[in-house]
């Protein structure tokens, strides 16, 4: 298998720089407990300690292995007395392993941990992915502009570009992975691979006719009940998002409401638009145009129907979320 390397060492300083001084090493290893990359504090813990520790992990190895035939992710923590570890399966071939300090507070790492294991998932699988980790906690703030009113008018925007952290949540399956990577590649892979924490992309819609850009950066956000301990962390500061479920699984459209109120527990003043995906299955319908639209209508959204397949209406999801955007942004001026 050819791997990245340099890809995973700029990863790991990436992670190291981000979580902080609680993080003393971080080790990728392969099944078979194989160190294939590692970084370390200098300072607090040495290359042959990385060593040791890694062989400490041997029976977890065993238990994610086992854990992964059966569909599920393996993730978990044990302590030495001077260690703190925290485990990450990331994809079919490699594990994660962060060491903190022996009192560090696990629960505000394992979203960046999460995050990382998404990614080296990604490296191995030869799929597109950035080795930046960024600042999950840093708080962003936005200015709001208001419409001015007249009678003719002339509409324009206040700036040439806006940028804004867009979520995608529903269950999983549900296409929000093969969404993003036809709008932001304009491909489409059968295989699925379940998205491990998070995955964070980037996107620009532009609107020539009023010479401005809507730059988005996109969190895709794994669908699996695993990761709601780490979701809220990922929407902290998200203003705009799709709501997706599978039109040919009634499940997803059921719980749609749920998703909704996870969202806006952070953030009232999240953008959102439903969206009905896989729209190119219609042998396999479940859940019917009028009743997306009914619920949309309850909830006070947009709602699309989208195919990350074929790409039908996919574009227009998302450029209905940037137009929502900047819409705010609107200035008139009388002529």
């Amino acid at each position: 298998m050819s791997i990245d390397r340099k890809k995973l060492e700029a990863l790991l300083r990436w992670y190291f720089n981000t979580v902080g001084e609680d993080l003393l090493a971080a080790i990728i290893v392969d099944r078979e407990g194989l160190v294939l990359a590692s970084q370390s504090r200098e300072d607090k813990i040495d290359e042959e300690i990385v060593g040791g520790l890694s062989s400490l992990i041997e029976p977890v190895l065993k238990r994610i292995t086992q854990e992964f035939s059966s569909g599920n992710f393996g993730t978990g923590t044990f302590d030495t007395e001077e260690y703190r570890l925290i485990f990450c399966e990331a994809g079919e071939d490699a594990v994660f392993i962060s060491i903190l300090d022996g009192i560090a507070m696990i629960d505000p790492i394992f979203p960046y941990a999460y995050l990382a294991a998404e990614k080296i998932a990604r490296i191995f699988d030869g799929r597109e992915v950035s080795p930046v980790i960024p600042n999950l906690y840093k708080k962003v703030g936005s200015e709001i502009i208001t419409k001015k009113e007249g009678k003719l008018q002339q509409i324009g925007v206040k700036s040439e570009e806006y940028a804004y952290k867009l979520i995608l949540g529903g269950e999983g399956g549900v296409g929000k992975t093969s969404m993003v990577m036809r709008f932001v590649h304009d491909n489409f892979q059968e295989s699925y691979k379940a998205t491990i924490g998070t995955n964070i992309m980037k996107k620009e819609c532009e609107f020539k006719d009023l010479n401005t850009k809507v730059r988005f950066v996109i969190w895709d956000l794994a669908g699996q009940a695993q990761f709601a301990r780490v979701r809220q962390t990922y929407l902290r500061n998200s203003e705009t998002g799709l709501l997706v479920f599978d039109v040919a699984r009634r499940d997803t459209f059921d719980k749609i409401k749920k998703w909704h109120e996870e969202i806006l527990k952070d953030s009232k003043k999240t953008s959102l638009i439903l969206v009905g995906n896989k729209s190119d299955l219609i042998d396999q319908r479940d859940v019917t145009k009028e009743e997306a639209k009914a619920l949309a209508k309850e909830l006070g959204l947009s709602y699309f129907e989208t195919s990350a397949k074929d790409g039908t209406g996919v574009n227009d999801a998302f450029e209905m979320l940037a137009f929502q955007m900047i819409d705010k942004f609107l200035t008139v001026k009388e002529i």
